[in-house]
């Protein structure tokens, strides 16, 4: 069934349509969540806390308006609040595998696949030291490749802040990989060490 006429029935109470809708949404909500926050259980709170919104406020939603960008927007303030929140507590997040990449390489080569999947959890690790703008404005443009003006629209910046932040992240992120690189270099045994 079509998302707009989902919606339709939705707003005259019909549970059903509405939860139909929510499964054909809540990968997406999930995986949308899941690469900001890097924590599972957060993750699962906010989209249910993003659908019950949805529920509320969507004889608000704008027929004109693309439906999974409403529901990214609703997810994103979700993510702020929850990243507010999580840094008043100064939580330590665990590792989690949220942040695997989709390995380009072939099956045929699971060490290549090994690595993408490091990498990706490497650079989750590093937006932990992000501020939460900055995050946002590095998952949305650099990790789902959004265009910048839905990204901004998406983050409730304007395009000029989301760049600002988007810098500072990759920066910072550029930075974190240097040190990184240093130190595995230097954790490297030197060849003229072996043979000796």
């Amino acid at each position: 069934m079509e998302t707009t006429e989902l919606i339709k029935k939705s707003l005259r109470g019909d549970e059903t349509a509405f939860r139909i809708l929510v499964d054909q949404y809540a990968d997406f909500a999930y995986a949308a969540a899941l690469k900001i926050l890097n924590n599972e259980e957060d993750a699962k709170d906010v989209v249910q806390d993003a659908f019950l919104s949805v529920w509320k406020n969507l004889h608000g939603f704008n027929a004109g308006m693309n439906f999974s960008n409403w529901l990214y927007k609703i997810i994103i303030n979700r993510c702020f609040d929850a990243l507010r929140k999580k840094k008043r507590e100064r939580v330590i997040y665990p590792d989690h595998d949220s942040w695997e990449l989709i390995s380009v390489a072939a099956e045929s080569d699971p060490q290549k696949e090994l690595s993408d999947r490091e990498f990706g959890k490497l650079v989750g690790k590093m937006t932990e030291k992000l501020s939460a703008k900055q995050k946002i404005a590095f998952v949305l443009c650099d990790l789902e490749d959004l265009p910048r003006e839905e990204a901004s629209e998406i983050a409730g910046m304007n395009t000029t802040s989301l760049k600002s932040n988007l810098n500072h992240a990759r920066r910072k992120i550029e930075k974190m990989m240097e040190k990184f690189i240093e130190h595995e270099e230097g954790r490297k045994i030197p060849e003229s060490a072996k043979n000796n």
